[in-house]
C-alpha cells in the first residue's frame, strides 16, 4: 500500500484489524512523490503480490461526495475488478473512472467543474500516476484507489496548502497559523473531519479487498 502522505497512511491503518495489517507493506512517497525512490524492491525481503497506491483525492465528478471511493480506469484489469468486487460487498459508494495526477491541489468548484467537463475526469491526486508508471518499471501489477475528501462544490482555502511537507508531516508552524485564523481553523476542521471518513471508508475497503478468496 503506497500512500502520498503519512497521515493518509494512519487513518487508512487506523481501523484494520491486525492480521491484515501484517499482510500489508506500506511505503510512504510525499506530496507528488517526491520521495518516490523509497518503493526499492531490493530492499525488501519479498516483492509484493500487487501494490495499492491510495489515500485522499479532489472531487471533480458531479455526484461525488466525500467519503466516496474513486478507482482509476489506469492499472492492472485483475485488480480492478476485485476492487470493484469488494467495494460492492463492503457497500461503499464508489465510482470508476479518471483519475488524474496535478502538480498544485485544484481547490475550488470552478476548477474542478473544468476539469470534469473539458477532460471526464472523475477526481484529482498529486501521486498516482508517478507510483503506477513506477509500478510498470517494477513489473509490480497495480491500481490506484483514492477516496474523496473534498466533494466537486467544496472551497480547499489556499491558506491550507503547504502544510504538510515533502515527508508528508504536518509542518511545526501550521498549527500555529490555524490557531490564529478562526475561520482558516474552521475550515480545515471540516476539511479534516470529511478526511477521517474518506480514510475510514478506505480502511474498509482494503480490509475487504484483502480477504476475498484468491489472490489479489
Amino acid at each position: 500500500m503506497v500512500c502520498g502522505l503519512a497521515l493518509e497512511a494512519r487513518g487508512v491503518l487506523r481501523g484494520l484489524p491486525s492480521v491484515t495489517r501484517g499482510r500489508l507493506t506500506v511505503r510512504v512517497v510525499g506530496p507528488r512523490a517526491a520521495v518516490l525512490d523509497r518503493l526499492d524492491l531490493a530492499r525488501t525481503s519479498v516483492a509484493p503480490a500487487a501494490l495499492l497506491v491510495t489515500g485522499l483525492a479532489g472531487g471533480c465528478g458531479p455526484d461525488l461526495q466525500p467519503g466516496d471511493i474513486v478507482v482509476g480506469d489506469e492499472g492492472d484489469p485483475v485488480l480492478r475488478r476485485r476492487a470493484l468486487g469488494a467495494l460492492d460487498a463492503a457497500r461503499l459508494r464508489h465510482q470508476a473512472g479518471r483519475l488524474l495526477t496535478v502538480d498544485e491541489i485544484v481547490t475550488n468548484p470552478t476548477a474542478k467543474a473544468r476539469r470534469w467537463q473539458a477532460e471526464g475526469v472523475l477526481a484529482v491526486d498529486m501521486e498516482s500516476a508517478h507510483v503506477l508508471a513506477w509500478a510498470r518499471r517494477a513489473g509490480v501489477p497495480a491500481l490506484a484507489v483514492r477516496a474523496v475528501a473534498d466533494g466537486p462544490l467544496d472551497d480547499v482555502p489556499h491558506e491550507l496548502l503547504g502544510a504538510v511537507g515533502a515527508d508528508g508531516r504536518m509542518r511545526p508552524w501550521a498549527a500555529a497559523r490555524l490557531l490564529g485564523r478562526p475561520a482558516l481553523l474552521g475550515a480545515a476542521w471540516r476539511l479534516g473531519q470529511r478526511s477521517r471518513r474518506a480514510l475510514g471508508n478506505l480502511g474498509r475497503f482494503i480490509r475487504t479487498f484483502a480477504d476475498l478468496p484468491g489472490e489479489p
